[in-house]
């Protein structure tokens, strides 16, 4: 089994060229072919791969919602849908590169903050959009393309995990008046200090000890706010197993076993689709 595998993966590799990469549009981006255009030749720009063989996903209002609603209370309409992202697996680092002339509101310490919490540590992500929005609707976009790549998905309990650590950050950008990158910091210190901790009395105390350590002024609702969100985080972790396994399969091993692995999970990911 194996060897016919491999057979039919060196020959999509000649016709069609394994890149690792994915790109994921938001469906009011793909839909609008100048929007489009945009993001491609802004994707090709960041990268030296060409991408011009590289299949495009679409990410919908109906699945940014399903997380977003449960979240921020945010209900998206599919011409709301702008965010895009590109990820490559061939990095075995978490690079991460924010077009900031579009993306306001996240920096890209902040994604990596909420990616890590999904169990992504690997990988090259590139987040842009057509015009300018908040940024936080393309961390959907993001999953999208590391769940087209391994062929598993991302628990929904996990993306909301990460999409509430993400929307706290921006939130205490706006409440503390620090910047980005230092509230970024501060939260990957606290998540460092209290891993594999779930009690919330004592990420609390975490939590003080790193403002106080960085002179920041957090109020007592904050630092509630911010210790509840960072252990439910802890909680959800056994739940992306499975992904992160997957992950670690594809971004590991020779040539040879990452071809297999790609053929793997498309198998895999059609059986799925066929058993619905």
């Amino acid at each position: 089994m194996r060897y016919i595998l491999l057979t039919l993966i060196f020959s999509i590799f000649f016709v069609y060229g394994v890149s690792g990469l994915s790109i994921t549009l938001g469906e009011a981006t793909y839909n609008n072919p100048e929007y489009k255009k945009a993001m491609i030749d802004y994707f090709q720009s960041k990268t030296d791969k060409s991408i011009k063989d590289v299949s495009v996903e679409v990410i919908k209002a109906q699945d940014v919602n399903r997380i977003s609603e449960d979240v921020t209370g945010e209900v998206y309409k599919p011409d709301q849908i702008f965010s895009c992202a590109m990820v490559d697996l061939d990095n075995d680092n978490l690079t991460i590169v924010v077009d900031q002339s579009k993306i306001k509101n996240v920096t890209p310490q902040m994604y990596a903050n909420s990616l890590k919490s999904a169990g992504i540590e690997k990988g090259y992500v590139v987040v842009s959009a057509p015009l300018s929005i908040s940024g936080e609707t393309a961390l959907m976009s993001i999953f999208k393309s590391y769940e087209t790549l391994t062929g598993t998905e991302i628990p929904d309990d996990v993306k909301k995990a990460s999409l509430r650590e993400l929307r706290l950050q921006t939130r205490l950008v706006t409440e503390t008046g620090e910047n980005g990158d230092t509230i970024a910091q501060l939260i990957s210190e606290i998540k460092n200090g209290s891993e594999n901790i779930n009690d919330t009395q004592k990420i609390k105390e975490i939590v003080i000890q790193a403002a106080d350590k960085r002179d920041i002024d957090l109020k007592s609702t904050q630092i509630e706010d911010i210790s509840q969100v960072i252990a439910d985080s802890q909680k959800v972790q056994g739940l992306a197993t499975n992904f992160k396994k997957r992950l670690e399969h594809e971004t590991g091993g020779g040539l040879e076993d990452q071809l297999y692995s790609w053929l793997q999970s498309r198998y895999d990911y059609l059986i799925d689709l066929l058993s619905t």
